[in-house]
């Protein structure tokens, strides 16, 4: 039976004065949480305070995004300003199309910029045979004598680089760990051409026979929370689960930021298989909306999908329904009260249908403890504390 465990998370007043999500552009949840996602680390730095100082009033009066970071990175690289560039650089290919000529250059100058900002990183590189090519993917040594792996998997927009983060986490620790761009992610996509798929527990199981690894423990970020829950129901060498964050239903992500009754008439078009109809409703509202145009460009990017119908119906398959009662793992869902994707009501039905769950633990973020943005923005530390402490209480 499973045992479920719900927390609340507490934070003391001195602590919360480090929540540290930062509202740059008024009215504009989507551009800030971009800012902040890339600017975790070096956003308290006087050069950056003096780049933003520029960039948002240019960013508000001309809307002109990539050129306005582009230009920031260019002079920042000339400078071997490296952990800046690199920011920048990530936040100028963000939102270009993989059709757009320039997409892979920024692509490649954000993660040139990467690696030479991080040279103590103690990696290597792979490439793990996948559909006739491969998914690139990362071993971080961070424990010679480590008897622990740590898969971590990415979401619907970032590189595997981008959670680099989590490394200094795990210093002192029983693990090393194995990152990897896979289907619709990353250079997988930008550079093999793999799309997005709803079965992840495929490319999964690629890396853990290539790594030739007997059990691994495994952590999803973003829609990787999703992919993680999968991959744990069909692959059983994955031991311990964390979800950061949790992420329950595909459908109910792309939907979100429209109205309750267009919800429902899309619902009702995807079940009618009405192709035409569900187009014409839909394609004059993404302009109307910069979360929903991010959402659907980028998800046309992932699946090689071209129109809203064909893009939700394949979107739709990426669900935990049905499946989350294979799921025998011991399961961490974490969870912020204000994110802006995944909806939070969406929670309980996660934990419903994790119901055989090992054991299931679940911790809320709120604006009171900071964290209560998608995947703790602003407070990854937050989150990356209650994940090490999950995984040392479940160690063997």
């Amino acid at each position: 039976m499973t045992r479920f465990l719900f927390i609340k998370i507490t934070i003391s007043n001195k602590e919360r004065g480090l929540n540290m999500f930062y509202e740059y552009i008024k009215a504009n949840p989507q551009w800030n949480l971009q800012i902040n996602r890339q600017l975790e680390e070096i956003k308290e730095s006087p050069k950056v305070k003096k780049d933003l100082a520029y960039a948002i009033p240019q960013l508000e009066k001309t809307k002109a995004w990539d050129k306005t970071w582009y230009d920031l990175a260019i002079m920042r690289e000339k400078n071997k300003d490296f952990p800046i560039a690199c920011a920048y650089f990530g936040l100028a290919q963000f939102y270009l199309s993989s059709d757009d000529q320039n997409k892979s250059l920024l692509v490649h100058r954000y993660l040139d910029n990467f690696y030479r900002s991080h040279t103590e990183i103690d990696y290597k590189s792979y490439q793990v045979p996948y559909q006739e090519t491969f998914l690139p993917a990362i071993k971080v040594t961070i424990n010679p004598n480590a008897n622990k792996t740590l898969m971590i998997i990415n979401g619907f927009d970032s590189f595997m680089e981008e959670l680099l983060i989590a490394v200094n986490f795990f210093k002192g620790t029983d693990y090393n760990i194995i990152l990897f761009d896979g289907p619709g992610q990353g250079r997988a996509l930008i550079d093999n051409d793999i799309k997005f798929t709803p079965y992840f527990e495929k490319p999964v199981s690629a890396v853990i026979d290539y790594f030739n690894l007997k059990e691994v423990d495994a952590m999803g970020v973003s829609w990787g929370g999703y992919f993680v829950v999968r991959a744990a129901a069909f692959e059983k060498r994955i031991k311990n689960v964390v979800c950061f964050d949790f992420f329950y239903d595909g459908l109910n992500t792309f939907l979100k930021g429209f109205d309750q009754s267009i919800r429902e008439k899309i619902r009702h078009l995807i079940t009618a298989k009405e192709a035409l109809s569900l187009n014409d409703l839909v394609s004059p509202l993404l302009s109307q909306n910069d979360n929903l145009k991010f959402l659907f460009t980028k998800g046309y990017d992932n699946t090689g999908t071209h129109d809203p119908y064909t893009l939700l119906t394949e979107i739709e398959k990426h669900t935990i329904k049905n499946i989350g009662h294979l799921v025998n793992q011991n399961v961490l869902l974490l969870a912020g009260e204000d994110d802006q994707y995944v909806p939070f009501s969406d929670l309980a039905l996660e934990q419903q249908e994790l119901s055989n769950a090992k054991t299931l633990e679940t911790k809320v973020f709120t604006k009171e403890t900071g964290g209560e943005q998608h995947c703790q923005a602003g407070r990854y530390d937050l989150a990356l504390q209650a994940i090490q402490s999950f995984l040392l209480s479940h160690a063997e």
